[in-house]
């Protein structure tokens, strides 16, 4: 007699059965939240976004992100637990990583078959500066090596032979073996610019180079010549036979 009733009845027996599911409006903004958060996170550690689609900003992001993680792991699961044998290991990463500084800009090199934007002064001040760092790790050995290198304890006490100097000198080891690996990067990228593929600023800067090398080599016979020429004339003057010029 009161079909509206039934109606009712219907819907709330739905309901209680899981036909129709309804969500509170904080469960609703939760759940996007969640879903743009996890979108976001997966893009920003993706490889192929690192390398290719990243902004400064999400850069920054990305940096950020990996050191308050690795800072987190390193306090309270790495350090507690392998002491340090993970700072070694922590060590080495850092080098290999430092090192190849320079591979995503010469991958994107290559994949994009040009090197327009990339600028000289920069590329240079990579090669100078790992070239400088590895003199410094050189001369490190070489001192360590003599045992002119002093290597200083926890408890600020220097001591010339033994221990110290020994992992002195095994530390400059791996750090003069992650400059060299620099500087094989840096100068892939340095070739890329120079010969792969040179921008027309390149070719103008090669061009200007090489007419400076021919004119100085033109200038260099031509003094050479006046000097011949000099020496026959004052060979004349004495009283001496000309020179032979062969």
């Amino acid at each position: 007699s009161f079909p509206g009733n039934s109606n009712n009845t219907f819907q709330s027996t739905s309901n209680w059965n899981g036909n129709s599911h309804t969500t509170s409006p904080i469960q609703t903004h939760w759940h996007n939240f969640y879903r743009r958060t996890a979108s976001h996170f997966l893009r920003l550690l993706s490889p192929v976004n690192i390398l290719r689609h990243h902004s400064f900003l999400e850069y920054m992001e990305l940096s950020l992100l990996t050191c308050t993680i690795v800072t987190l792991l390193f306090d309270y699961h790495w350090y507690p637990r392998y002491r340090m044998l993970i700072i070694e290991r922590l060590k080495y990463a850092s080098i290999i990583f430092e090192s190849c500084l320079a591979l995503p800009q010469a991958i994107k090199n290559y994949g994009r078959g040009t090197t327009e934007g990339l600028s000289i002064v920069m590329v240079g001040g990579w090669v100078i500066g790992d070239f400088m760092k590895l003199c410094y790790f050189l001369l490190g050995m070489i001192g360590s090596a003599t045992g002119e290198v002093h290597a200083t304890t926890g408890d600020g006490v220097d001591v010339s032979h033994g221990e110290g100097a020994g992992e002195a000198l095994d530390g400059n080891n791996v750090f003069a073996l992650g400059c060299l690996l620099a500087m094989a990067m840096d100068l892939v990228v340095g070739m890329q610019m120079a010969w792969w593929y040179p921008t027309q600023e390149v070719l103008q800067l090669r061009e200007r180079v090489m007419r400076s090398v021919r004119h100085w080599k033109a200038n260099k016979d031509d003094d050479a010549g006046a000097s011949l020429l000099m020496t026959g004339t004052e060979y004349t003057k004495v009283g001496m036979s000309d020179p032979v010029i062969r």
